[in-house]
């Protein structure tokens, strides 16, 4: 017990240490002594109130669950990407640099608060035992998984290649579980999603990722648009892409810039300044770019998408990207027991000088010390190599402005009570085979979900149904004149009878996501994003510039104001 005492306590100085240091100098000009009275006084204090709880708190502690909740409440007043990393968080971060793990090949998620495969993996033991969307896991290895987290699940699920791991299933339709066994073995996942043509000569790839081999499958599904017809266009989509590693990042740049070119660099407080360069000779030089962002789209996606604007090479179109520009390094904390930090240790830099990283994190924190004069933390004006006026308000401010379609009221709730899933799953039972080869949904089927929302006793709010509610409470409560709940109650009615006609309303996009739903359960997540590009205003919007290269240059060259649509 006095060797787990002291290995957490000494965990604890070192991030300790860290943290504070982030404290240190910046700014404030404290001297040297004054920093380390802080971290002697500082330490002593934790110290001593772990020493006082131990002796005196009222219930026998655990010393390992308590340090590591002061370990973590430290680094919470740090930035988000800070973080403690143990064994299982190890996992997940190889799958983000290397795009494998071993597993059974399966994404599961809650839905109706039971574990749900959302759908199995193409090529993997699961698909390949017959494993399908909407069947329930009730056990692993014989142990009911009521109430476990999805990490719990998934970390269940993986572990070392050629292990083996048995199911019990529930499959909706059939009257009893079944219980399958799987062998893990090596899961790669894909970062190019669908790739192919929008119009003639106009190509388009979704790129997923930045694991290390993320540049190579990209060229690969490059090759394949160019054997299949000239590409006179392309069209990049990083939307809702996280990110991945800075390195894949500028090797996917390199393909559209030239040898030699800079691309990002990276400097911090404690950290020199790292300039990454193209190696290459690019793929495609010239071939008139569209790259599509959003919200999700994040650090080596805004590396990508950033550099290209800074270098005039393509048009950004969608909506303003996430904002992250730190950069982290995985530090040893105890290799046996396979424990790591990761701490932010530079911002990137994108060609124009500008930093993309939300200013948040440091707002109002007397931990981080923050140069008043900093360029990261104000909105300075930089300019692209054609001379175009950009911003680092935080994130990438696309060129071309367009937003998509919001869900109504009625989809989210589809969505939010996964009936939309549902009935898809209950459809693919029932009908092996589409009955439409272009994925049309026909009236039958359409009046067949209909007809499974009511025996579901669908139910959605619409504005101003809560708040009558609410006010029919009170005025029973307050035992106000009855008159008053007869008018709210005839407001009711007509807001009922209105659903209706609000349902009607957005049938278009109700049967678009119910057919996106069932693409995925027919023909995987390719089927689905081909399909789902049928409906996209940015994508679109790319096709119809790209079908004007001269207004592609117009906007490179700075001949014309952001557009907005």
């Amino acid at each position: 017990m006095k060797n787990m005492h002291s290995k957490v306590l000494w965990i604890l100085l070192l991030i300790f240490t860290v943290s504070i240091s982030a404290a240190q100098g910046q700014a404030d000009k404290k001297s040297k002594e004054d920093y380390y009275q802080q971290l002697k006084r500082g330490w002593g204090y934790m110290q001593k109130t772990y020493e006082l709880l131990n002796r005196y708190y009222v219930d026998e502690i655990r010393p390992y669950p308590l340090l590591k909740a002061g370990i973590e409440g430290m680094l919470d007043k740090l930035d988000p990407y800070t973080v403690f990393i143990e064994r299982e968080g190890e996992n997940r971060l190889r799958m983000i640099t290397v795009g494998k793990y071993g597993g059974v090949g399966m994404e599961v998620g809650l839905r109706n608060k039971k574990v749900t495969v959302i759908a199995p993996i193409e090529n993997s033991p699961a698909s390949r035992s017959g494993i399908q969307a909407g069947d329930i896991i009730l056990k692993i290895n014989g142990k009911d998984i009521k109430g476990w987290s999805l990490d719990k699940v998934s970390n269940t699920l993986r572990g070392k290649v050629g292990t083996k791991v048995t199911l019990l299933i529930r499959r909706p339709g059939l009257d009893r579980p079944f219980e399958i066994t799987l062998t893990r073995a090596e899961i790669v996942l894909k970062d190019v999603g669908y790739a192919g043509f929008l119009d003639k000569g106009i190509g388009y790839v979704s790129l997923k990722g930045f694991t290390e081999k993320a540049p190579d499958e990209l060229k690969m599904a490059l090759e394949k648009l160019q054997k299949q017809q000239p590409l006179k266009g392309l069209i990049l989509d990083l939307r809702g892409n996280p990110g991945g590693l800075l390195e894949s990042a500028v090797e996917i740049v390199n393909i559209f810039v030239p040898k030699n070119t800079l691309v990002v660099y990276t400097k911090g407080y404690r950290e020199k300044e790292y300039r990454f360069y193209t190696q290459d000779d690019p793929m495609l030089p010239n071939v008139p770019l569209v790259v599509l962002v959003n919200g999700g789209s994040a650090s080596a996606s805004e590396i990508v998408t950033g550099a290209l604007q800074d270098l005039d090479r393509a048009v950004i179109v969608g909506k303003p990207t996430f904002g992250k520009g730190l950069v982290q390094k995985i530090f040893n904390i105890d290799k046996i027991a396979d424990v790591k930090l990761k701490i932010t240790t530079a911002r990137y830099y994108i060609p124009s000088g500008r930093c993309i990283q939300k200013r948040d994190y440091a707002a109002h924190n007397e931990v981080i010390a923050i140069d008043s004069t900093d360029s990261t933390h104000h909105s300075h004006k930089f300019f692209t190599r054609h001379h175009r006026l950009v911003h680092d308000r935080g994130g990438i401010e696309p060129d071309v402005i367009v937003h998509g379609d919001s869900l109504s009221a009625v989809s989210m709730d589809l969505i939010r009570k996964n009936l939309l899933f549902d009935f898809a799953v209950k459809y693919h039972q029932e009908h092996p085979q589409f009955p439409d080869s272009n994925f049309t949904l026909t009236d039958q089927i359409k009046n067949q979900f209909k007809q499974f929302l009511k025996e579901k006793h669908f139910q959605f709010k619409i504005e101003g149904e809560s708040e009558l509610s609410h006010l029919k409470k009170l005025v029973q409560k307050r035992g106000y004149d009855s008159g008053i709940l007869s008018l709210i109650d005839s407001l009711k009615t007509k807001l009922e009878a209105n659903k209706k006609v609000e349902f009607k309303r957005n049938e278009p996009q109700i049967f678009q996501l119910l057919r996106m739903e069932l693409a995925e359960k027919y023909g995987g997540s390719t089927l689905r994003s081909k399909l789902s590009l049928q409906n996209d205003k940015q994508a679109d919007k790319a096709v119809e510039l790209l079908r004007q290269p001269e207004t592609i240059q117009n906007i490179l060259m700075g001949n014309g104001e952001q557009l907005k649509n």
